[in-house]
C-alpha cells in the first residue's frame, strides 16, 4: 500500500475546545502508531470577558463565539462523528444563560457540545500532558485559562489530586486591570487573590509531592516565547517569572506593553496571567516550570484513539516513521 493510499484511508479525528479566552480546532490523522496534525486552528474569542457581574454572556460575545463555530464546522464535514469530541469550559460553566448560548452552538456544529466539570477539564489536561510528554512519572501539571485555573497532581496516566479553581487570566484581567492601569499594587492585590484560592488545596498536594512541573496555558506559552526568542531553554524559572513581571510593571497601560518575542496577541491577559502564575508558584515552591506541548484537546484525542495508554508518545513515533519510510524493524530497534 502507498504512503498516499494508506494516509487516504487513515482515520480522521477533531477536537474542538471552547475557551474562555480563546476557541481551538485539532484535526488529527492516525497513520500506523503515529498520530499527526493535519490542522490546528486558534481563535481569541475572549468568551470570558462577555461575562457581566451576573454571570450572563452578553449578545456580542455569543456573536463571536458563534461565528468562530460557523467556520470550525465546515472542516468537520468529511470527519465520522464518533471521531469528534466538542467540549466547553469554565465560562460556559459559569454562564447562566448558557443553554441559549448551546443550542445555538450545537445547531451550527451539527452536534452536542459537552460542557465539562472543573474536574473532568482538569482530569484531561492531565492526561494530554502525560500523553505528550517525557518528563518524571510524578508531576504536578498546572493550567491557567481565560476564567478558571486548574491544578493536579498524578503518576503516569493516574491522577491523584484535581482541582479546579474559577480564577483566570480574563476574568482577573477584568477584576483587577479593568480599566488596563497597571501598578505594583493591582498586581499584589492579585497575587494575594489568587493565592486565598490557592493555598487551602496546598498540604494535599504536598502529601503526594512530585519530581517535576509543567504548564501550557497560553501565560506560560507566552514567556516560553519570551525564552526562545533570547535563545534560552524553555524552562520557566522562578527568577525569570520575576524578571517578567517587573518588566510588566514599567508601564502605566496595557496597552503601552511591548516587550521583544511577546506577541501582540498575548497582550491583553499577560499581566493577570502572570499574577496567578506567580501565586501558583509561591503557594507549591515551585523554582522551574516545564512547558508542556500538550493539555486538554490531546487529553481528549488520545482517549479516543485505540490503546492510547499502551504506547507511550515516542514509541508510537518512532513506529510511524518505520512503517512510513520502510525501515528495517530489527535495525530501528
Amino acid at each position: 500500500m502507498s504512503s498516499y493510499t494508506e494516509c487516504a484511508q487513515s482515520p480522521l479525528y477533531a477536537v474542538i475546545d471552547l475557551g474562555s479566552n480563546s476557541f481551538h480546532m485539532l484535526i488529527t490523522r492516525q497513520l500506523a502508531d503515529s498520530v499527526q496534525v493535519v490542522d490546528k486552528v486558534k481563535r481569541k474569542v475572549r468568551l470570558a470577558s462577555g461575562l457581566d457581574k451576573n454571570n450572563n454572556l452578553s449578545a456580542q460575545a455569543m456573536a463571536r463565539g458563534l461565528e468562530c463555530l460557523s467556520f470550525f464546522a465546515e472542516r468537520l464535514q468529511d470527519i465520522p462523528k464518533a471521531n469528534i469530541r466538542i467540549v466547553a469550559t469554565a465560562t460556559v460553566r459559569l454562564a447562566k444563560n448558557k443553554d441559549e448560548f448551546l443550542n445555538r452552538a450545537n445547531k451550527v456544529l451539527g452536534q452536542k457540545i459537552n460542557v465539562l466539570s472543573g474536574e473532568e477539564e482538569a482530569k484531561h489536561i492531565y492526561l494530554g500532558v502525560a500523553h505528550t510528554n517525557c518528563s518524571d512519572k510524578d508531576r504536578l501539571v498546572l493550567d491557567i485559562g481565560g476564567a478558571s485555573t486548574e491544578m493536579i497532581v498524578g503518576s503516569d496516566y493516574q491522577t491523584h489530586v484535581v482541582n479546579s479553581l474559577n480564577i483566570g487570566c480574563v476574568t482577573f484581567n477584568n477584576r483587577f486591570f479593568h480599566n488596563g492601569t497597571i501598578s505594583q499594587t493591582a498586581l499584589n492585590e492579585a497575587v494575594n487573590a489568587a493565592k486565598s484560592e490557592i493555598l487551602p488545596y496546598v498540604s494535599a498536594y504536598q502529601q503526594f509531592g512530585w519530581k517535576s512541573v509543567l504548564g501550557g496555558s497560553g501565560t506560560m506559552q507566552a514567556l516560553a516565547e519570551l525564552l526562545m526568542f533570547q535563545n534560552k531553554p524553555l524552562i520557566i524559572s522562578k527568577a525569570f517569572l520575576e524578571q517578567t513581571c517587573q518588566q510588566v510593571l514599567a508601564f502605566e497601560h496595557i496597552d503601552q506593553i511591548s516587550i521583544a518575542g511577546l506577541g501582540s496577541e498575548r497582550v491583553p491577559v499577560i499581566v493577570s496571567g502572570l499574577a496567578i502564575l506567580k501565586a501558583l508558584f509561591d503557594s507549591f515552591s515551585i523554582d522551574q516550570l516545564q512547558l508542556s506541548s500538550g493539555a486538554l484537546r490531546e487529553g481528549l484525542l488520545y482517549e479516543m484513539i485505540p490503546d492510547s495508554h499502551e504506547l507511550a508518545i515516542r514509541t508510537r513515533t518512532i513506529n510511524g516513521l518505520i512503517r512510513k519510510f520502510h525501515i528495517d524493524t530489527l535495525h530501528a530497534e
